[in-house]
């Protein structure tokens, strides 16, 4: 897990006196006390944060966020060296997209709410790795993430179509793209249609996160615990690889409603409407214990060799497990 060089305080409630981890950042008001200049309140930096007070107008806040995201980028960020940008909730607009393009560098909201509000027709692009984003809010515009970045953790962001990783569908005519391979961590994120590596590999972890239709990729290999999405969610079009997806709640033609849920995927507790947990001409060779169809029946015929049905319930309530 990702350190910072710096030690939490040694004394007082919650005393740690070990180096910081970014789940600690992520619940410390450790810097509150240290980044503001009590007598002038004039925003401070240390050798590992920088805070940022939002307390311009928009286009002044994105300037001072895009100047301390330089700053930081000439601090040397690295493995032991890691920065930290506090942003204060308010408004930002930037002249072009931030961009989050260099590893060690975190930019995070000071209260931890989704608070940071990126107005205007720029957006948030994440290319860095090894980063932690919290709390930014870039309204109906795609947050943008468009490679695999394993190591990235993204948590209570929130965006529209596209965003964390969808792709757009392809022009009538032309061929699919296979879209983007998303392998990151995302926490409490929400975005809308085609999220969440839609139209491409969600291989990631995914907790608490909610996305519209055509969310959580054509292909799913990862972790998804409480997830959200509407229809044709899920792998609707290709399969469930692997993984574990517990408590998850699709609409229609979801769960490899056409591929196949594979040996090495559990689906524990999940819920999906018409045509869902490969329905189709496709096999269940994969674990579904306790699932649970708004629409519709499973059906037996579909479960393959090593493929189980466990306490799943029909849409009539009858219950179903088998062999």
């Amino acid at each position: 897990m990702p350190t910072y060089p710096f030690l939490t305080r040694a004394y007082g409630p919650s005393a740690k006196g070990s180096t910081l981890t970014w789940e600690d950042l992520d619940n410390s008001l450790l810097f509150l006390s240290s980044s503001i200049n009590e007598l002038n309140f004039t925003p401070l930096s240390g050798s590992n944060y920088i805070f940022v007070e939002a307390n311009g107008t928009p286009t002044q806040n994105g300037l001072s966020l895009s100047a301390s995201y330089v700053q930081a980028k000439n601090s040397s960020p690295s493995a032991t060296n890691r920065i930290a940008i506090l942003a204060g909730p308010g408004k930002y607009t930037f002249s072009s997209s931030f961009n989050l393009n260099t590893q060690y560098i975190d930019v995070v909201s000071l209260t931890g709410e989704c608070d940071v509000l990126v107005t205007g027709s720029g957006t948030i692009i994440v290319s860095a790795n090894d980063a932690y984003v919290r709390g930014i809010d870039v309204d109906v515009k795609n947050f943008t993430i468009t490679s695999s970045l394993p190591l990235l953790k993204i948590k209570n962001c929130k965006g529209g179509d596209y965003s964390f990783g969808g792709n757009t569908p392809p022009v009538v005519g032309s061929p699919a793209s296979p879209g983007y391979t998303i392998a990151g961590t995302f926490i409490d994120c929400e975005g809308g249609d085609y999220s969440f590596a839609g139209l491409g590999s969600a291989y990631g972890s995914f907790t608490g996160c909610v996305g519209g239709n055509f969310s959580f990729g054509s292909y799913c290999d990862g972790t998804f615990i409480n997830c959200t999405a509407g229809d044709y969610s899920f792998a609707y079009d290709a399969d469930i690889e692997g993984g574990k997806l517990q408590n998850c709640t699709a609409g229609d033609y979801s769960f490899a409603a056409i591929g196949n849920i594979m040996p090495g995927a559990t689906l524990n507790n999940c819920i999906g409407g018409l045509d869902s947990f490969a329905q189709g001409i496709n096999s269940v060779t994969g674990t579904l214990i306790g699932c649970i169809l708004t629409n519709g029946s499973f059906n037996i015929l579909n479960v393959g060799l090593g493929g189980q049905l466990i306490a799943c319930a029909n849409s009539n309530g009858s219950n179903v497990t088998y062999p």
